[in-house]
């Protein structure tokens, strides 16, 4: 007897309500069954908007529209706001739920079958309108990103983000095995020395744009610069350590990266722990993919921004929704772009408005000079973007009732080298939530060295 498409459904249901709570043990059964209702629904009405979310579910299984937009409201819920709570019986078992410890959770989801042991991570805020900001850690994948540890402040609340952004590194960290390299990325507006610190004390490896304000000293000299007047040619980089910034506080000894690419009024400057001949300038061409990130959690993917909801507490349990369902999606969506069609002529047929991001090519310009050897061959364009691909793929089999899971295809980091970049030691994950920031710090590298490479053709 054939099975009915609605029991596949139910079905899928199921065994999706099954795979989180294994995979995020904090939820408890109802808990689970209420990220599985969120995820799908935002994934089938492509929007997180609770309306949209009860219709687009409504549809895909014969569920009570009252009864599943209270049920889907209350998850997000504090205990205290939900129904029955106080009343005795089984009101008493109503609880909240953090979401700080179930990213971690996440994150360790993600590392479990993600190929090799190399990771990009991007902070970076995102304002909602003028009513929150959202302090947000995203893993980099193929051109898009995956939120798995957030917190949500008052728009314009003063205080410092430093120590939200620590606790969030520490609880990341406890969960990423010895042995991975880890990349972490932010943008101007985001460095800080105190979060430089607590990077390289968790044994992952700073990649902070600054200002071109302040001073720096090379390694070996007397004499402060100014890093206004540091100046290189279109595609020339240079790489060399010294300290930066004057001040006893901020000062740090590191390895400070320019890079003048094609279309930039002034140079990237990056400080790194890297050693000079190990750090590429290229490799922050990939915090613009959580840009990508944002375009799809606010914008034309689930539409965040639309989402009227005014407590900062339960926005931060929706977000968790938000990330499973991108989670989902970005990892189907690799599988499928690794799959499917990549040829030149293909991609200059299916060119729409929809600009996708790729690697970024700085690297080639890195690397070109009298040895040619280490020139990347060019990636090929996305047609689509992972995003679309996977949603397009999860979409259709979710209205077969087919749970569909994926597989993850990261791209190699552009102009990688084969040795130089240290891994997290053994030991590392025990004590990331533990111990005081280091003071000061010696770049992990080999004696002081000065690189430049330059582009033949300028």
């Amino acid at each position: 007897m054939a099975t009915s498409t609605s029991t596949k459904r139910r079905r899928s249901l199921d065994r999706w309500t099954d795979a989180l709570g294994r995979h995020l043990p904090r939820l408890s059964r109802p808990e689970a069954k209420g990220l599985a209702l969120w995820s799908i629904g935002i994934v089938l009405a492509r929007s997180c908007s609770l309306h949209a979310v009860v219709l687009a579910l409504s549809c895909w299984l014969s569920f009570n529209p009252l009864s599943l937009r209270r049920r889907l409201q209350e998850w997000y819920y504090e205990a205290a706001a939900k129904k029955g709570h106080g009343s005795g019986a089984w009101g008493v078992q109503r609880r909240d739920w953090d979401p700080d410890a179930l990213s971690a959770d996440l994150l360790a989801w993600i590392l479990e079958d993600w190929p090799g042991h190399q990771l990009v991570l991007a902070l970076d805020p995102t304002n909602l309108g003028d009513r929150f900001t959202v302090l947000n850690i995203s893993v980099l994948y193929r051109g898009c990103a995956v939120p798995v540890i957030w917190t949500v402040v008052e728009g314009g609340e003063p205080g410092a983000w430093e120590p939200h952004w620590e606790r969030m590194l520490r609880l990341l960290a406890g969960r990423v095995p010895a042995g991975w390299q880890v990349l972490v990325l932010t943008d101007r507006g985001m460095y800080s020395p105190r979060l430089f610190r607590c990077l390289v004390e968790l044994h992952w490896h700073p990649f902070l744009r600054i200002r071109a304000q302040g001073f720096y000293r090379p390694v070996g000299s007397q004499k402060w610069l100014d890093l206004k007047d540091l100046r290189l040619q279109i595609g020339e980089t240079e790489a060399f350590q010294a300290e930066v910034f004057k001040n006893e506080e901020g000062r740090l000894e590191c390895t400070l990266v320019a890079f003048h690419g094609e279309g930039y009024a002034e140079p990237w400057l990056i400080v790194t722990d890297l050693a000079p001949e190990v750090a590429k300038a290229s490799w922050y061409g990939l915090r613009g993919w959580i840009e990508q990130g944002y375009k799809r959690v606010k914008g034309e993917g689930w539409k965040l921004q639309r989402k009227r909801i005014g407590d900062l507490q339960r926005l931060e349990r929706l977000w968790l929704a938000v990330a499973v369902a991108t989670m989902w999606v970005l990892k189907l969506g690799g599988e499928a772009e690794v799959d499917g069609p990549t040829a030149q002529g293909e991609a200059e047929e299916s060119r729409s408005e929809e600009e996708t991001p790729r690697l970024p090519e700085l690297g080639q310009r890195e690397g070109q000079g009298k040895r040619s050897a280490g020139i990347r061959t060019p990636t090929p364009p996305r047609i689509w973007s992972v995003f679309g691909r996977g949603w397009n793929v999860l979409r259709n089999a979710l209205a077969v009732g087919l749970l569909v899971l994926g597989s993850w295809h990261p791209e190699p980091w552009p102009d990688h080298p084969s040795q130089g970049l240290p891994p997290t030691p053994a030991g590392c994950a025990a004590k990331a939530t533990g111990g005081p920031p280091h003071t000061t710090h010696q770049p992990t590298t080999a004696p002081a060295i000065r690189v430049i490479h330059e582009n033949d053709s300028s």
